[in-house]
């Protein structure tokens, strides 16, 4: 695989000077680590070298003509190819001089003092292949990560595709028989073709929530500009046959923000907890379901409150309805997976929120999602 191929070559250090007993130098004391030594006697020839190979270090001579070291440093970081490669200065002017101090303005992060000591020079550059070495191994594990995630999320897809096509044939065979031939059955025969309906709906969905639940840990975040009132205002669209057969409201009191997220995902988290509102009703009660906006603890934050009237939960239930496929008793009589709170739990983590949870049994729960209005890159 490239990838280890690539971890297991030599670093490579680019070492600029003008004068060539200093290159020779370097070359000589550097010469005892395993690592690939370039030199040049230009900025320009540096420039054209950081373009061609992957350095691990560059150490920078700070005087040279025509383009001295302090305007080198200054075209790499402004590259963005190059602006991550760390550069040591070597200058033989006196520590307390003010370019030390225009250096690390340009990107140094480190000074060398002429005439250059072997062993500082040694133990510096140790620091720094070291540190070269455990980024690509990171790398490494980052791109093998993302190719698993990629064969987890086909995997996913066929599992998906595979289980339903046979669900829906056992679906719409037995609705079929229902509708053409009930006259015909037993009123007990008719009890086992809705058993067989109900079943393969209710194993329909549970394809459906898992397949949801375990794209979340293998799809990455996309981030945009989300206005949370279209986002609220297609799931309740979505949802508006289920809120008119509960004969049930949804209720927006403010208006929502525009904040930095993955639209689909807010999606999920909003048609997870206003479906668990509607569903999870008191039979006695029309579900109400009311959203409204709350000023976030910390700077640059907010918090949505949603609130339904519902059959609520023990205070000791709270921390675990985020457990996958958890069912609480007082929930079990209606129908569920156990995955729609820990879908919505995923979902807050990976937009760095959280959430609070109150509830009074047999009265109602409150949801409060914490999440910043923009993500940091």
């Amino acid at each position: 695989m490239d990838t280890q191929k690539n971890r297991h070559q030599a670093p490579k250090i680019l070492v600029v000077d003008d004068r060539k007993e200093n290159l020779f130098a370097m070359q000589k004391i550097l010469q005892v680590l395993h690592c690939e030594v370039y030199v040049v006697q230009s900025g320009n020839e540096a420039l054209s070298y950081t373009l061609r190979h992957d350095f691990a270090l560059i150490l920078l001579d700070v005087n040279m003509p025509e383009m001295d070291g302090f305007e080198l440093a200054e075209l790499l970081r402004s590259n963005e190819e190059t602006k991550h490669i760390p550069i040591i200065f070597v200058t033989a002017s006196n520590k307390e001089d003010q370019s030390v101090f225009k250096g690390y303005e340009s990107g140094a992060v480190d000074y060398l003092f002429k005439p250059v000591n072997a062993d500082i020079l040694l133990s510096k550059v140790k620091i720094f292949l070291e540190l070269n070495r455990r980024n690509k191994e990171l790398e490494a594990i980052q791109s093998e990560l993302e190719r698993s995630n990629e064969s987890l999320r086909e995997f996913a897809q066929v599992v998906s595709h595979d289980l339903k096509n046979p669900l829906n044939v056992i679906t719409g065979l037995s609705e079929l028989l229902i509708a053409r031939h009930s006259a015909d059955m037993t009123p007990k025969g008719k009890e086992y073709m809705n058993q067989i309906s109900a079943t393969a709906d209710r194993m329909n969905h549970l394809i459906t929530d898992l397949l949801s639940y375990a794209q979340l840990n293998a799809k990455s975040v996309t981030f945009g500009n989300v206005d949370l009132n279209e986002v609220v205002m297609n799931v309740i669209s979505d949802l508006s046959s289920t809120i008119e057969h509960n004969e049930g409201q949804v209720i927006i009191q403010d208006r929502l923000p525009i904040i930095q997220a993955d639209a689909t995902q807010m999606y999920q988290l909003f048609q997870n907890i206003i479906a668990n509102g509607l569903k999870y009703r008191r039979k006695e009660q029309s579900p109400i379901i009311q959203i409204s906006l709350l000023e976030g603890n910390e700077p640059d934050t907010f918090v949505i409150q949603i609130q339904d009237n519902g059959i609520g939960m023990k205070n000791e239930d709270i921390p675990s309805i985020f457990t996958p496929f958890k069912r609480l008793d007082n929930a079990k009589a209606y129908e569920g997976t156990g995955l729609g709170l820990a879908t919505v739990q995923k979902i807050i983590e990976r937009h760095d929120g959280l959430m609070e949870v109150e509830s009074i049994l047999g009265e109602r729960s409150t949801f409060r999602v914490h999440l910043p209005i923009s993500q940091g890159f």
